[in-house]
């Protein structure tokens, strides 16, 4: 049976916590949760139990100067979807200039119109409720590419960004990620919203997908794995297609934005939501 580790963290404000989670993101983190009150905002992080236990003493270090630890306690796997649905998870709306993009439970009623891209997600131990500042960021710049045929979503997570691009410009999505929990997540996701014909979900790195080429590749994962990566996503780019990055802070930016320079691709966009960042670049 799996177990995971929730941690929760005080931090001064909800700088500091995205600060943190940034940090925390270097590590095998699976989910991120924050509540902002009066005087401090709490950050809970989600861990298999058994990374928690080889990353544990690194992970307190690195964001010591940013949070004090309050719980670490032990969730049992069958646990967690009755206790997120009911503590945390509720449904995101993301607003941009033509659509509205609304992420939601099976058991939330939204209103829809022709302008309204429904995404429904199982409450699922993994990365991608949408809640999160980078997912928003990711979906504006997804909407505003024009149709294409083909995408990458690297570490899909639940598949959220595969389910918006499918919904609004992709015919066809390639959702890749390293947990297994996440590809069942995204399988079950992609049942959800209809688009099983469409979504190939791959267990695996980005290495899985050598040899093809998308027009759209997304990552909204994190600095280092971006850089560590950065010449597999332009090998995969087909010329004239768009890279979607996103998972770091303001201050990391001009690095990415250098080193995807260096690998021949244009800047077309900057969004920032406190202080997280997410680039459109564009193959030449």
């Amino acid at each position: 049976m799996k177990h995971y580790i929730e941690l929760c963290i005080e931090c001064q404000n909800d700088e500091m916590a995205d600060i943190a989670t940034a940090f925390l993101a270097d590590f095998p983190f699976e989910s991120f949760d924050s509540d902002t009150h009066t005087e401090h905002t709490t950050l809970r992080c989600y861990i298999d139990q058994n990374h928690w236990a080889e990353c544990r003493t690194e992970a307190l270090e690195a964001i010591a100067d940013y949070g004090r630890v309050v719980g670490e306690e032990v969730i049992k796997s069958e646990n967690w979807n009755s206790r997120w649905e009911a503590e945390s998870f509720h449904p995101v709306t993301i607003e941009t200039a033509t659509h509205t993009v609304v992420i939601r439970a099976p058991h939330h009623h939204v209103d829809v119109d022709s302008t309204t891209i429904d995404i429904i997600v199982s409450p699922q131990m993994s990365f991608g409720s949408g809640h999160h500042n980078t997912t928003r960021l990711m979906c504006r710049n997804i909407l505003s590419l024009s149709k294409l045929r083909t995408a990458l979503d690297v570490g899909c997570g639940t598949g959220v960004l595969s389910l918006v691009a499918l919904k609004s410009v992709a015919e066809s999505v390639d959702a890749v990620d390293i947990d297994p929990w996440s590809t069942t997540s995204a399988q079950e996701a992609a049942a959800l919203n209809g688009v099983e014909s469409c979504m190939n979900i791959i267990l695996g790195t980005v290495e899985a997908i050598e040899g093809r080429s998308y027009d759209l590749v997304m990552a909204n994962i994190n600095r280092n794995i971006i850089l560590a990566d950065l010449d597999r996503y332009v090998a995969a780019l087909n010329p004239g297609g768009h890279l979607i990055l996103s998972g770091f802070l303001t201050e990391d930016t001009a690095s990415i934005i250098r080193a995807t320079e260096e690998r021949g691709l244009e800047l077309v966009a900057t969004l920032e939501e406190q202080n997280w960042v997410s680039l459109k670049l564009r193959k030449n």
